[in-house]
């Protein structure tokens, strides 16, 4: 293994290396552009699982299965000089290259600020227009906890980790301009929950992510690639094709969930849920509710065991039929790394946070996002 790692790295830096000298000349637009924002100055790219991935990305782009869409990556690594944009493509004999676009300023944790997530997005549109436009989000991730445990001096990931520096779920939908973005694919944990969909409804009309913690080599790229690269993109195609993978493994290897949002519905189930709170029957306890995160306080709950075991009896009709709208798809394998066991009775797709469950930082936050606003009373 350690040898294949080696290989991998001496491959990205050669591909790079095979960029040409001249520089990228815009081209007409094509029917879809995917950019990965892959932050890897963490534990993900000290075990190289960053280049793992674009190994993958790599083998996708030799076998010619990007259909006229093309591929972009931002991408910071352990022994990244800078951050770059680069695409993949095929050369004249076939081979996947990288050909870098761009290079960026290497502050640290520079890659997790709105600013830089404006400016690559900008770069991208610039470099390689289309009329359709999706984004794999890479790195850590906490979803919208700023804390995987209640003690006010832990910060976690929220969205990324760039050398020990995070960016909050504000901070994300701030640094994604709106309307851009077809759909948002989060290759990330603990991201399939509502508040996160809710807080990026505006950037995309498509949200896929994990309610839970996932293995660190994320979704098998040379499998999806191909799924997210059809004339229509087949997110629920990838999402069910990632649960295969991961599915067929054994042990606690054997661990994946996923969910497909469509966030256009978002603010439709967000008005159902405000009336709701609002005529909650009272929840006597949090115990036996599915829950999602495994380290420290438990804060991500299923979405709908929650709201239906609060919901007056005269929403329960509306509260199903918009849900079912909302979630169009979801999957999960049997248990989370053998410590969660899943519930299928239970599993709705999105977590949710239940007031009261998470004090201290989380608790505090809360409050500012979108989803906890649009449903207070």
């Amino acid at each position: 293994m350690v040898g294949r790692l080696i290989a991998l790295k001496a491959l990205l830096l050669m591909l790079v290396a095979c960029g040409s000298d001249e520089p990228e000349q815009p081209q007409a637009p094509v029917r879809r552009t995917i950019l990965v924002y892959m932050v890897a100055t963490n534990s993900l790219g000290n075990n190289q699982r960053d280049l793992q991935d674009l190994a993958e990305m790599d083998q996708a782009v030799s076998a010619g299965d990007l259909n006229g869409c093309r591929l972009l990556i931002y991408r910071v690594g352990p022994e990244s000089e800078h951050p770059t944009l680069f695409e993949v493509k095929q050369d004249k004999h076939g081979r996947a290259v990288h050909n870098e676009l761009m290079a960026y300023d290497n502050s640290a944790g520079g890659s997790l600020t709105a600013n830089r997530m404006h400016e690559v997005v900008d770069d991208m549109k610039a470099f390689a227009p289309a009329s359709q436009y999706g984004l794999i989000l890479w790195s850590h991730g906490t979803g919208w906890a700023r804390s995987i445990t209640t003690r006010e001096a832990v910060r976690r990931k929220d969205f990324g980790d760039d050398n020990g520096v995070h960016m909050t779920l504000t901070e994300l939908a701030q640094g994604l301009p709106t309307g851009t973005f077809e759909w948002i694919y989060a290759d990330v944990c603990y991201m399939g929950c509502v508040e996160v969909a809710y807080e990026l409804r505006h950037h995309c009309r498509q949200f896929v992510a994990y309610p839970t913690e996932i293995p660190a080599q994320g979704m098998p790229y040379d499998q999806t690639l191909p799924l997210l690269c059809h004339t229509t993109s087949d997110l629920a195609g990838a999402c069910r094709l990632t649960y295969e993978y991961y599915n067929a493994k054994t042990d606690q290897n054997r661990t994946f969930t996923g969910v497909v949002v469509n966030c256009t519905q978002l603010d439709a189930l967000a008005d159902v849920c405000r009336r709701i709170q609002a005529n909650a029957i009272p929840l006597a306890t949090v115990s036996g509710m599915q829950y999602y995160n495994i380290n420290g306080s438990r804060f991500f709950y299923d979405f709908m065991q929650y709201y239906r075991a609060i919901c007056p009896e005269n929403l329960r009709g509306e509260l199903d039929d918009t849900y079912s709208q909302t979630v169009t798809y979801k999957v999960a394998t049997p248990t989370i790394f053998n410590r969660i066991i899943i519930d299928p009775d239970h599993f709705s797709g999105l977590s949710t946070y239940i007031p009261g469950t998470s004090p201290g930082v989380n608790e505090s936050y809360y409050s500012n996002l979108a989803w906890a606003r649009a449903i207070a009373n």
